[in-house]
């Protein structure tokens, strides 16, 4: 259920680091982006997992049938009211039987998902549940990386890391300082997985600057390289004094205003476009135009369901994190409507041939979603080979290659 809902909310899925470790796990993530986040994680991981999950999500209709298939374990935070010793105990419990029966466990440390810079306070529940585990165990953080989190079809990165060295801390049990410092090391190896960090003005220039450099467009970009760059950059910003850092903030902003103004990518800027490049581009674009404006109507039937789900999700929550669940749950609950409704208008209109003509229509704006978003890059290319000879363009690549020289660790 996950890859098929991942596949068609993301356009990208990927997958890096260490495949987990034979028997059982427990699999700890940062939490940025409210259910899309346990979604993404399953479609990538490569063995189902149960999942930990806050007691009040299963007062919400809708979602009892996939926490089901999620094999959820639901735990009543304190924040929530009803937290009492017996009940996390109980919840324990559950855990530690998936993982005495050799299977795995993912949940968020954080406990809350959020839009934050940094990695909000770890709740200490993941450290207790390993220091009373009474077997082998893998503690294996993972970060989670979005192109645009709340964007439809953009891209997502799930990085595995190392298992986290703990054997020292066992034979303590959940003694506090023990607890303690197990939840430290889980803090410090997801930190070096995501784009989290407590200096909030750098992490923003760094992840800035990646952007600035990438090789393809955020829908599909390469977010590996992304966090490795931020990864790299922030320490290295903070260094800067302070009259650097506002100078570097400035050309920057510049830049990104520029590109705005011309509707221009990043990794468009000096591209050359050469002659046989072009020539061996032109034959797919054009089919892939062609394939598009045939695909339009179908396009135009789907396109107020598609943007009364956007409306809804952004008077609904003002909470970033939560955006994209809401388009997600909305469209698994409105579309499916919209087609019935269709198809009734459309078979009082012209009898059964009209009642399946807008379902199917509807199905085929989904199946042809790939050849659409690649004939709106066909649109953006010719928007940048149009903008190719526009006079600002050396002084940007002066000051790339100016931030090359400056930061040579990127590449």
């Amino acid at each position: 259920m996950a890859r098929f809902l991942g596949r068609i909310w993301f356009r990208a899925l990927r997958q890096e680091g260490p495949r987990l470790p034979q028997g059982p796990c427990l699999v700890l993530l940062n939490h940025p982006n409210g259910l899309l986040d346990p979604l993404a994680a399953a479609a990538l991981l490569d063995r189902r997992m149960g999942w930990l999950a806050k007691a009040t999500l299963w007062r919400i209709a809708p979602l009892r049938p996939f926490l089901a298939a999620f094999r959820a374990i639901p735990v009543t935070r304190p924040k929530d009211g009803g937290a009492t010793a017996e009940s996390i105990q109980q919840c324990f419990h559950k855990v530690h039987e998936v993982l005495a029966q050799g299977g795995s466990v993912a949940l968020f440390p954080e406990g809350v998902s959020h839009t934050g810079a940094d990695l909000a306070p770890l709740k200490t529940g993941a450290a207790r549940i390993a220091l009373s585990y009474q077997g082998p165990l893998s503690i294996v953080p993972a970060g989670l990386v979005y192109g645009d989190r709340a964007t439809f079809r953009h891209s997502t990165l799930l990085r595995l890391g190392e298992p986290i060295a703990w054997e020292d801390l066992a034979a303590l049990g959940v003694e506090p300082a023990a607890v303690g410092q197990l939840t430290e090391r889980i803090r410090a190896a997801l930190l070096s997985l995501t784009l989290h960090d407590s200096n909030v003005r750098c992490l923003a220039l760094a992840q800035e600057v990646a952007w600035l450099l990438a090789e393809a467009p955020g829908s599909r970009g390469n977010l590996e390289a992304l966090r490795d760059r931020v990864r790299t950059l922030v320490p290295r910003l903070a260094g800067l004094p302070a009259e650097e850092l506002a100078a570097l903030e400035a050309r920057v902003h510049a830049a990104q205003a520029w590109l705005r103004a011309k509707g221009l990518r990043p990794d468009q800027v000096g591209h050359p476009y050469p002659g046989e490049e072009v020539r061996r581009w032109l034959p797919g674009a054009l089919l892939r135009l062609t394939t598009g404006a045939l695909l339009l109507p179908a396009v135009l039937l789907a396109w107020p369901a598609y943007r009364l789900i956007g409306w809804a999700a952004g008077h609904f929550t003002d909470e970033g994190d939560q955006v994209a669940t809401l388009k997600l749950l909305g469209g698994l609950l409105l579309f499916p409507l919209w087609a019935v409704a269709l198809a009734l208008l459309g078979g009082l209109r012209w009898g059964w041939g009209g009642a399946l003509l807008p379902p199917l229509a509807l199905l085929l704006a989904g199946l042809g979603l790939p050849t659409l978003e690649r004939a709106s890059e066909d649109i953006q290319a010719i928007r940048g080979f149009l903008r190719r000879r526009d006079p600002a363009v050396p002084a940007l690549l002066e000051a790339r290659r100016e931030l090359l020289e400056a930061f040579p660790e990127l590449g």
